[in-house]
């Protein structure tokens, strides 16, 4: 399960990207810059708050294609993409011969 944390940061993330597709579509359509900058800033704090709903709700009330961390699935997973115990970024140590 998520954080609260995560989603916050992910909903804002995400509203960067939407609200900067909103403003091009909008001038593109218009040709006024004005009209797609108010028409970002109009739908921000609005789709935000709808995002963090949404997340929330899938979160906490449908289960469907959740895994649990004691799962089967995930542990074959983890082997079949080679996942060890060395940190994440960390290099396999190289054999070294005589």
């Amino acid at each position: 399960m998520d954080s609260q944390k995560r989603t916050i940061v992910k909903a804002l993330l995400w509203r960067f990207i939407a609200s900067g597709t909103t403003v091009v579509v909008v001038f593109a359509l218009s040709g006024n810059i004005a009209l797609g900058l108010s028409a970002a800033a109009i739908g921000i704090p609005l789709k935000l708050f709808m995002y963090y709903l949404y997340e929330r709700f899938w979160m906490t009330s449908i289960e469907w294609g959740k895994i649990s961390d004691d799962s089967p699935e995930l542990k074959a997973q983890a082997v079949s993409t080679g996942a060890s115990s060395r940190p994440r970024g960390a290099l396999p140590q190289q054999a070294r011969s005589p």
